[in-house]
């Protein structure tokens, strides 16, 4: 691809020639319309008017100015080439859908055009370049820089948008799906709020649904491996709109998604606990790297474990989005599995208990290697078999074998666990044997050992996050590492909730917008509280503290700028216009709005 024809054109040819189904199409390129412009002797009236700030008369003149015939002849040509009575109509803007900035929403597209309106259409999608919220947004005059696409309409069953990631977190091992019946316009708009599916890569298998639409679990399958090979093109990962029409799959537009990195991930306490770094090295190996391993990584869990000096006690953190822990996946894995995992229980796992049991029985010196490894190994069998004994969606074979284990062996993995502390003591030189509970593994065993100094640095505090953490300024390092730590709140009257579009906190008043009539009531650092944003709102959005909608997920307009302006942004929260009033105070703490009254606000 030689021509630069925008970001939906470039993409639509480049899906086109990787045999991708996407609806034909072709293209009015930036050369047409900079002859159209000349054609009509505006091309040098643009500049001047646009140093003048006066886009309204730009596009007055746009509008009003004739197609010359060549332009005619193949818009005319093209469209029967089409074989169709409707097309869509849509902006392919030069500077559109990059790495950094999506401009989602910007540029106008027009559905269910017919011959008759074509030209005018197309007159309107130049015309997007001049809007003031495109200005706005893009801090820079593209003055010609505008192809347009035509293309064959798909009036579709469902419609919606696909992540080959969650945006809103970073954990990698599920896409994202979004649905709505008729165009997908509607869920990008926000005027509907979508039916969400979170989708295993692995397996192709739904993890969750949210919403009312029921598709057919054979062409999400589908859809979710088209996802994936599009990521694979790309060599990024996508944003990739589609539609369904009689069970069929369409393409019409994928993009780099813009803004994954920095959101934050969020994380609550769980557990306090009086632990070792040894014990915690292999809990964490043990248990999280073990299930992974064992249910071909559908466990993505990773814990935070913090030491408090004060209490002299490990706090034990987990991922507030405990989706990577469904059990369902993992049995299901298993039970898809059975044979070979039941082959390596009844042979490797029973062989590392032999093992195990006879040396804590008769107290046996040890390969401490083999020993660690064995230990390793039973853990995932001891988790598991603990939840599998009040789990319900369990065959009863793989309920059997696990509680098998549970029954018989449920202890040993502790036992072993301080048998290997206690042979691991006896191999500590005398000066580091107060600092045990400061000690790697490895560092004893290869009689590594760090300074004094550094293990007194331990004892004030330190982190384990898969590698160990020496500080006692968790604040400096939550930041770093973008982890947010959130309290658990009960349930109150005062608090909204609604789906994280970009996680912040945030304390402002409510300015209520429900169309750009209230944008004059608008003042920086407000909280935008709307049923839904539009394009329009760029100007504001970028001088808000935080935006609260009624309406969408994390595909909607409100998501997508938000994430890119780093904005805090909860979205389908249903009723927060009818809830919230102009100048109440309200307090955004990660998925939570808190109305503040009056006694709240002087706490």
């Amino acid at each position: 691809m030689n021509k630069n024809l925008g970001g939906k054109a470039n993409s639509l040819i480049k899906l086109k020639e990787n045999n991708f189904n996407v609806p034909d199409f072709f293209v009015i390129e930036e050369n047409e319309y900079i002859t159209f412009l000349k054609y009509n002797s505006i091309y040098d009236k643009i500049k001047e008017l646009a140093n003048q700030n006066k886009y309204s008369l730009i596009k007055e003149l746009v509008i009003n100015s004739k197609f010359n015939n060549e332009l005619k002849n193949k818009i005319m040509n093209e469209y029967k080439k089409l074989n169709c009575n409707l097309v869509s109509v849509r902006s392919s803007a030069l500077n559109e859908d990059g790495i950094k900035k999506s401009f989602a929403g910007q540029y106008n597209s027009y559905l269910n055009v017919d011959l008759t309106e074509l030209e005018e259409k197309i007159k309107l999608c130049w015309c997007s370049l001049y809007e003031n919220n495109v200005i706005s947004y893009s801090k820079e005059q593209n003055l010609y820089g505008m192809c347009v696409i035509i293309q064959k309409m798909i009036n579709p069953d469902y419609a919606g948008v696909a992540f080959s990631i969650d945006p809103t977190n970073d954990v990698k091992n599920y896409s994202v799906i979004e649905i709505v019946s008729g165009l997908g316009e509607q869920l990008v708009s926000g005027t509907k709020t979508p039916t969400k599916l979170l989708v295993r890569r692995q397996t192709k298998k739904i993890d969750l649904n949210i919403g009312s639409i029921d598709i057919d679990k054979k062409i999400i399958k589908n859809l979710e491996e088209i996802i994936l090979n599009i990521e694979k093109l790309y060599k990024t990962y996508v944003d990739v709109e589609y539609a369904l029409k009689n069970n069929e799959i369409y393409i019409l537009q994928a993009r780099a998604i813009t803004s994954i990195t920095s959101i934050p991930k969020s994380y609550c306490l769980s557990l306090t606990r009086p632990l070792k770094i040894i014990e915690l090295e292999i809990y964490y190996k043990g248990e999280y790297e073990g299930i992974s391993n064992l249910t071909n990584n559908l466990y993505y869990f990773k814990p935070l474990f913090i030491y408090n000096s004060k209490n002299q006690n490990i706090d034990i953190y987990y991922n507030n989005y405990d989706l990577e822990e469904d059990p369902y996946l993992m049995y299901s894995f298993i039970e898809e599995n059975f044979d070979k995992i039941n082959e390596y229980y009844n042979t490797t796992i029973k062989e590392d208990i032999l093992y195990l049991q006879n040396a804590i029985k008769n107290k046996l010196n040890i390969d401490f290697n083999k020993f660690y490894k064995s230990i390793i190994n039973l853990y995932p069998f001891t988790s598991l078999g603990q939840l599998a004994g009040h789990y319900d969606k369990i065959t009863e074979r793989v309920k059997k074998m696990f509680l098998d284990f549970r029954y018989k062996y449920d202890t040993l993995c502790h036992e072993s666990c301080e048998y290997f502390i206690e042979k691991l003591k006896e191999k500590i030189p005398e000066k580091y044997k107060k600092y045990i509970n400061y000690l790697k593994i490895e560092e004893i065993l290869e009689n590594k050992y760090q300074k004094i100094e550094e293990l007194e640095k331990r004892k004030k505090g330190f982190i384990l996050f898969d590698k160990l953490y020496v500080t006692n300024d968790y604040n400096k390092w939550k930041s770093t590492h973008n982890i947010i730590i959130k309290k658990d709140e009960e349930e109150d009257t005062n608090i909204l909730k609604g789906q994280i579009a970009y996680p912040g906190n945030t304390l402002g008043k409510v300015c209520k917008i429900y169309s750009e009539k209230d944008f004059k009531k608008f003042k920086e650092k407000d909280i935008i509280v709307t049923p839904m944003t539009t394009p329009k709102f760029v100007s504001l959005i970028k001088k808000c503290s935080a935006i609260i909608t009624d309406e969408g997920g994390i595909t909607c307009h409100a998501s997508i700028i938000a994430r890119e302006l780093k904005i805090p942004c909860i979205v389908g929260c249903k009723k927060a216009t009818k809830v919230l009033n102009d100048n109440d105070w309200v307090e955004i703490n990660e998925d939570s709005i808190y109305i503040k009254t009056s006694e709240t606000l002087q706490e």
